[in-house]
């Protein structure tokens, strides 16, 4: 075995308990809005991303306090990047493929046209990160730390009062209070011992096979990260609910074009490779253009299948 595979099982280890700590955060978070009484469109736009992005950040967090902020911050950005990258390339196709399959029973919704304006606005967002990395003085930063996080409040106000976000699938309720904070406290030790091994892992894949840590962590850490999120959506794509299912995904490809941005720029080095710029880029290019072509044909659902190509185009550069 070479020395290049003995970090394969730690990683392995590390996204299956992200996944198993994601779909525990998701549930407990649920049962405290409804406990909370707190609306659903504030549960689900607000308070449900901050538990749902929680394995991300620890990752980011753990990056740079065990790794360094130099390398560290190759894993931060690659975290922060790779999330919109990974959910457009292989969740929309995911979704879209069930809504067609939902299609062929009966009748499934029409897109909301919002939803094409929300896949513009990503796109015309997701860039902005890098302008810190080719002016890396402290004011520009700043500034386009806080413009991020603005545009993040713009972006819940331009969907306020719709219910693309506003409702939940059905999740698994938890009576017991005692039960619910076990529940939690399991769901929060898995997310640290997950991430604590998945950075671990990334760090030594990359010094054993040279490839930088961005890379490596762009491809592999959203596959532990972004399940809960795209078995919602599925969810709701298999019930013929076109608008929550791809409204999901849109919505939480926000935070991290926004908020985790800001956060990266500001606590990390904000190191961002060819690689990550050429996710960016990808995944920029395409909302827009299925943004476009979305509100042209409202019913074509199948459109979102070429997103995956952003997938394949990345992957031929790199390789």
């Amino acid at each position: 075995m070479s020395s290049s595979l003995l970090s394969v099982p730690e990683i392995a280890a590390g996204i299956v308990m992200l996944i198993v700590s994601s779909f525990i955060l998701t549930i407990t978070i649920e049962e405290i809005g409804k406990r909370g009484k707190f609306s659903e469109s504030f549960t689900g736009a607000v308070i449900s991303p901050i538990f749902t992005a929680m394995p991300e950040l620890v990752v980011i967090i753990l990056a740079l306090v065990l790794i360094g902020r130099e390398s560290g911050s190759e894993i931060a950005a690659g975290t922060i990047i790779g999330e919109p990258f990974m959910v457009s390339a292989i969740g929309f196709p995911i979704v879209a493929i069930a809504l067609l399959v939902a299609r062929r029973k009966k009748k499934i919704e029409i897109a909301d046209p919002i939803l094409s304006k929300m896949l513009i606005f990503m796109g015309l967002v997701f860039p902005i990160m890098l302008i810190p990395r080719f002016f890396g003085f402290l004011v520009v930063k700043i500034l386009i730390a806080v413009l991020l996080v603005l545009l993040y409040f713009v972006f819940l106000r331009f969907i306020k009062g719709n219910r693309i976000l506003e409702e939940e699938a059905a999740s698994i309720r938890i009576q017991n209070r005692a039960l619910l904070v076990l529940v939690l406290l399991a769901g929060v030790g898995l997310l640290l011992g997950g991430s604590s091994l998945l950075v671990q892992g990334i760090d030594n894949l990359s010094v054993q096979t040279g490839v930088n840590r961005e890379l490596i962590t762009i491809l592999i850490v959203p596959i532990g990260t972004i399940v809960p999120e795209t078995m919602n959506a599925l969810i709701w794509a298999t019930r013929s609910k076109t608008n929550l299912a791809i409204g999901a995904v849109a919505g939480e490809e926000m935070y991290f074009a926004t908020f985790f941005p800001a956060l990266g720029i500001l606590a990390s080095q904000w190191v961002i490779t060819f690689d990550g710029i050429l996710a960016i880029v990808l995944t920029s290019l395409f909302s827009v253009a299925i943004g476009l072509a979305t509100y042209k044909f409202r019913n074509a659902v199948y459109i979102f299948i070429l997103y995956f190509a952003s997938l394949l185009i990345f992957l031929s550069f790199v390789y």
